[in-house]
């Protein structure tokens, strides 16, 4: 007997828009308990604002099953600098605006440049003019080459084989760390194999059996994160295949059951019992750090299992994260929590904006310039570079946009590899200019994004694998990366680097497994969310 929905009209997607928004207004009072100052509640309510329009926006119109990624990486631009901040800092109860040096000035800014991105958005989906008949060449080519068809399950444990590996290998200096970093990306193609599992049935692989090679591929995964100190092998997977979650729910109109808020209310809970744990070994593997390369791998695990397990020395690094924050010049403790740390960037486009509004003098202006200008150079491979003349030692600016903008403006030294804000840069270089510079920028990335996708049944695009293994790259800097030339990177090598990369060892690992049908559009969320 089929179980009858919660409420008639209450779907998948509506309940999980809806409980945002009301968690987004239910934290906004609680601020001003934590803090009721004006600048703390102004921020809130900024947050707030452009958090609810987002959220209104994928909720109540058909955008995310039309653009999927680009739409989601709307979704998580306002999630990692508005709605984020808001939530997680309400959660561990601080004031939004504590360690910022400038809230209104951060928030008010990025809701700005959020508010650009989704009218972009909206034009170039209202201007869109769907041709069903109509195959575009380089889509067509995409298409022949295999982009937008299923992986079978073989292909998907080769690429994941062979990413892992890479991924073990990319902290080697020099180019073959680069080459084994570019195929790193591979390293979780095996966990998009339950999708596929439920949508194309037992016919696709074995569930149980997939299970359990998953479980051993997971447990080494952790297993060698924990011997090198690489987080990213340990964390990164997990993530990815929580957002492919989030996207398919957020692209369900199925009706919210019973069963299925029993089964989520039960994972969140195991998560919340989890987190805290799960943040102390974050916490104790960057307190290890220090004898990273320098000890046998044993040792490394030994020593993170034990800072692990001593509570008094973790709760001391997180105080002296915070005391840094208050008396440094520079720092980037806001929610105190390692990994949630990578999912809210408000901080970092703080200090980028802080230092970036106190270049004050025209020679450190000539200087930003011409440092953005031979880092955009530097995007070129060396031989292209030579053939056109241009002599740029790339060593020379091994350093981070956001150490540039420190030293430019407070004379600190240049390292340590301080995370920028391509908004922070583009305003010090384009001033009011800046604002249709990036409307250009989304224009460009919503079409790469775009091109991961394809055109479904009823109006709904499918998702490539490829567009899944890149989802959590998508959610945190799809439309916010850390500098102008890194946007520049992407367009001109990362991406297209990325897709030949992909399709060449789909097409090795085809030669070695069997055929599968063509992909269809991302599996819909009765079948893969529990008691949808």
């Amino acid at each position: 007997m089929n179980e009858l929905p919660i409420l008639p009209a209450m779907t998948v997607r509506r309940a999980i828009v809806g409980s945002l928004i009301a968690l987004a207004f239910l934290a906004v009072p609680l601020q001003a308990v934590i803090e009721p100052s004006a600048a703390n509640l102004a921020a809130a309510s900024i947050a707030l604002l452009a958090s609810v329009a987002v959220l209104f926006y994928v909720g109540w119109t058909r955008a995310i099953f039309e653009r999927p990624l680009s739409t989601f990486a709307i979704f998580g631009f306002c999630t990692t600098t508005q709605l984020g901040a808001l939530l997680g800092m309400t959660a561990v109860w601080r004031p939004l605006a504590s360690s910022l040096y400038d809230p209104l000035y951060t928030f008010g800014t990025l809701a700005f440049y959020l508010g650009i991105a989704l009218l972009v958005h909206v034009a170039l989906r209202f201007f869109s003019v769907d041709r069903p008949h109509e195959v575009r060449l380089l889509r067509g080519v995409l298409g022949w080459a295999g982009l937008y068809r299923r992986p079978a399950v073989g292909a998907l444990w080769i690429m994941g084989c062979i990413g892992l590996t890479a991924a073990l290998c990319a902290h080697l200096e020099g180019v073959a760390g680069k080459i084994a970093g570019a195929f790193a990306f591979l390293a979780w193609a095996p966990f998009l194999i339950p999708f596929y599992v439920r949508e194309a049935g037992a016919s696709y692989a074995h569930r149980r059996t997939q299970r359990i090679l998953l479980a051993g591929f997971a447990f080494t995964a952790i297993v060698l994160g924990l011997a090198l100190n690489a987080r990213a092998i340990m964390f990164i997977g997990f993530a990815t295949i929580g957002l492919i979650y989030l996207l398919v729910g957020l692209r369900s109109d199925a009706p919210l059951t019973v069963s299925g808020v029993s089964r989520l209310a039960l994972l969140g809970v195991l998560a919340a019992c989890l987190a805290a744990p799960i943040s102390d070994l974050a916490t104790a593997m960057a307190i290890a750090r220090q004898w990273r390369g320098k000890v046998p791998a044993a040792e490394m695990m030994r020593q993170t299992f034990k800072i692990w397990r001593n509570p008094a020395l973790i709760e001391a690094y997180r105080a002296e994260g915070e005391l840094a924050a208050r008396y440094k010049a520079y720092d980037e403790n806001y929610l105190g929590n390692p990994l949630l740390e990578r999912f809210v960037a408000t901080k970092y486009h703080d200090n980028s904006f802080h230092f970036a509004r106190a270049i004050s003098t025209a020679e450190a202006h000539q200087k930003l310039e011409e440092v953005s200008i031979n880092l955009a150079w530097a995007v070129l491979p060396d031989p292209i570079l030579h053939k056109l003349g241009i002599g740029i030692d790339k060593e020379q600016y091994a350093a981070s946009m956001g150490d540039y903008l420190a030293y430019l403006s407070r004379g600190m030294k240049l390292g340590g590899h301080k995370i920028g804000s391509m908004f922070a840069q583009g305003i010090a270089l384009f001033g009011p200019l800046f604002p249709f510079v990036y409307i250009l920028i989304c224009l460009i990335l919503y079409a790469l994004m775009d091109l991961l996708s394809f055109k479904g049944a009823a109006g709904i695009a499918g998702v490539s694998a490829l567009g899944m293994m890149d989802l959590l790259s998508i959610f945190l800097q799809g439309l916010g990366y850390e500098g102008l030339h890194d946007v520049l990177y992407l367009i001109v090598r990362n991406f297209a680097q990325m897709l030949i990369i992909y399709l060449l060892v789909f097409a090795a690992a085809r030669l070695f497994t069997r055929e599968r049908a063509p992909a269809q559009e991302l599996p819909c969320l009765p079948a893969l969310l529990p008691g949808a």
